[in-house]
């Protein structure tokens, strides 16, 4: 199923999944899985460094507000159509998996995670929702 985020944003989820939004955040998950996965949004409103910058800086102070412990050093990929991802995984201070995107097309910001609590193959649909996600475009 295809969902619309207010004028700028689109992704797909499969049909099954139930799409919980509010006012700052989405969650998405299947009944039967193992975890949900978060979306905020962020208007970037001032910027002083590149949005790669930005972007990491993001998920830098994430991980350390919550005590998260990575696997591996952040990931910035800059090669996706339209967008900017920066990603990981790690480990939450109560030892539950956790993956992390910062998604980024200027002035537009998606951070997502993906909590469960162990690593299982969900995470391979949540890849693939991660990965449907389209900003218009002209980000407004």
């Amino acid at each position: 199923m295809n969902i619309k985020h207010s004028n700028y944003l689109n992704y797909e989820v499969p049909a099954d999944w139930i799409v919980e939004e509010n006012d700052d955040s989405t969650s998405v998950y299947n009944n039967d899985g193992d975890g949900a996965l978060i979306l905020s949004f962020y208007t970037i409103m001032e910027m002083q460094e590149t949005i790669d910058e930005h972007i990491s800086i993001m998920g830098k102070n994430f991980i350390d507000s919550n005590h998260i412990k990575l696997h591996t050093s952040f990931i910035l990929d800059g090669t996706k159509k339209n967008k900017t991802v920066l990603y990981g995984t790690g480990t939450t201070s109560d030892n539950w998996f956790i993956k992390i995107w910062v998604i980024a097309k200027y002035p537009k910001v998606v951070f997502a995670t993906y909590h469960s609590e162990k690593k299982t193959s969900e995470v391979k649909m949540i890849d693939k929702i991660i990965s449907s996600i389209e900003f218009a475009q002209k980000s407004v």
